[in-house]
This record gives structure tokens, C-alpha cells and sequence, in this order.
């Protein structure tokens, strides 16, 4: 579920160049709350940015949609589902049975059900993929509103075609990066995180050590409105992972896959 975001450009004399590293990084959260009645599916939208960090959030290089189903409010989440787009309708099918809601199965294994978390799309600047940034900020994210839910589910399915990596080898490499979250395979290529069952925090905190040695340099672009209002160019300076280990876990968060 990666995608790029923006293109490389040439710089100019105009460009300032600054390092960041993980702790330079800001997530923004915005939702909006309609009054009317008509506009209420029961469905509630989260539109997250990735920023390098300025006095605030500075230059985006990332976004991640998230969606909330509220079962107390939603009656019919797959039609919802439908209507807001193609990859949350196919996760809505894996997840939820027409006349019951949440499909049995999955519902009986769920350590405390409540509403079900959709991860809709992630995209990250393709100059910082293949250091598993975009998992990392998207745990975070999860681990931030997950609060009340009961299932959290996403396609691991990158947006675009990559030219140069098998459609099916890039799948089985997402499918292994959200996996280091706690994610296994549900059904209909949908995979799912227990919250209750899975320490997501602890994953998260696996995840943020092991890149906290990476720093980027990135080319910054003055704007009318303010410095590093585009990002001319990235280009990692540092890069001393930390080996990967499997976070603690509460019980099982293993579902079997149909």
C-alpha cells in the first residue's frame, strides 16, 4: 500500500537543504463531523499527513486515509463502503456478511469487539520507500485512534504498477512490513490486526528504534507562503537499522485465512 507522492525536481538557488531524522517528523489528523442527517453513514474518514517537521507541520511527503465504521450507527457498511471507494468496498466484502454485520467467524475471535478500522490508502514520497517509513507513520496512526476498535484492515496491494518489481513480489513484501505490525492474512487477500490481542504500541516502538538511525537530507523549495513549501529532493545520509525482533503479543492474533 505504498505510492508516490511527489517528483524529484532540480534545484535552484533558492533551495536550503536540512537533515531530519524520525523525531523531525509530524502527523497531522484531520476529520470532518457533518451535521446533517443525510450526510451521517455511519463511516467517519481520517485524512493523515507526513510532514518534516518546521515550528509545525512543514513539507508533506506522505498520506494515509483511514475510515472508521461505527456498527452502532452504520447499518449497512458495505453499500457505505461502496460509495467512498473501490479497495475499501473489497475489504468490506472479506469483512462483513450482508444481513449480519460483522462476519461471524472473525466476530468470535475478537478479544473485545467494537467499531472495525480500515486502512484505505497509504502513499509516501517514492524517494523514502524501502526503508519501511510509511508502515512505521501508518502504526503510529493506528496505535494514535484505535481506541474502541475492535479489528483493524487493510489490502497490503501497492497503488500503482512498479515497473521495475513483480506485482506479486511487491505484495508478498508489504504483506511481510505490515506483518512486523502484527497483520496477518484474513481472507480475499484482506489482512487484519487484533488490537486487543496484538501490543501494537510495542510493535510500533520495535519499528521506531529500529530506524532510529535514519536521517534524510532534504532539498527544501522556497514558496510564496513559506520555506519548504516543496521538497526538491531527498536523499538519505544515514542508515544504521537495528535488527528487527518480534515485539511481545498478548495471546494469538493469528486468524486463520479462508
Amino acid at each position: 500500500m505504498t505510492g508516490s507522492h511527489t517528483c524529484p525536481a532540480p534545484p535552484t538557488t533558492d533551495d536550503i537543504t536540512v537533515d531530519y531524522g524520525i523525531d523531525d517528523i509530524v502527523l497531522s489528523y484531520r476529520s470532518e463531523h457533518w451535521i446533517a442527517a443525510d450526510h451521517d453513514d455511519g463511516i467517519q474518514q481520517w485524512d493523515i499527513g507526513m510532514h518534516f517537521a518546521e515550528d509545525g507541520p512543514g513539507p508533506q511527503f506522505g498520506h494515509i486515509r483511514l475510515h472508521v465504521v461505527d456498527h452502532s450507527r452504520c447499518l449497512d457498511p458495505i453499500t457505505a463502503c461502496d460509495a467512498l471507494s473501490e479497495d475499501l468496498f473489497a475489504i468490506s466484502q472479506a469483512l462483513f456478511d450482508p444481513s449480519l454485520g460483522l462476519r461471524q467467524d472473525l466476530w468470535e475471535q475478537l478479544s473485545c469487539p467494537g467499531n472495525t478500522l480500515i486502512v484505505d490508502s497509504v502513499s509516501i514520497d517514492s524517494r523514502l520507500r524501502g526503508h519501511g517509513l510509511g508502515v512505521l507513520l501508518t502504526g503510529m496512526t493506528l496505535d494514535y485512534l484505535c481506541n474502541g476498535t475492535g479489528v483493524i484492515a487493510l489490502i497490503p496491494a501497492p497503488l500503482e504498477h512498479l515497473p521495475d518489481i513483480p506485482h506479486e513480489q511487491a505484495r508478498t513484501r508489504l504483506g511481510q512490513a505490515w506483518g512486523r505490525l502484527g497483520f496477518t492474512p484474513y481472507r480475499d487477500n484482506v489482512w487484519i490486526l487484533d488490537p486487543g490481542l496484538t501490543t501494537l504500541h510495542h510493535a510500533v516502538a520495535a519499528e521506531q528504534q529500529r530506524l532510529a538511525g535514519h536521517r534524510w537530507r532534504a532539498t527544501l523549495r522556497h514558496t510564496p507562503d513559506h520555506w519548504g513549501g516543496e521538497i526538491a529532493a531527498i536523499t538519505p545520509v544515514m542508515s544504521k537499522s537495528a535488527a528487527w525482533s518480534r515485539p511481545p503479543t498478548e495471546g494469538t492474533a493469528l486468524l486463520p485465512a479462508s
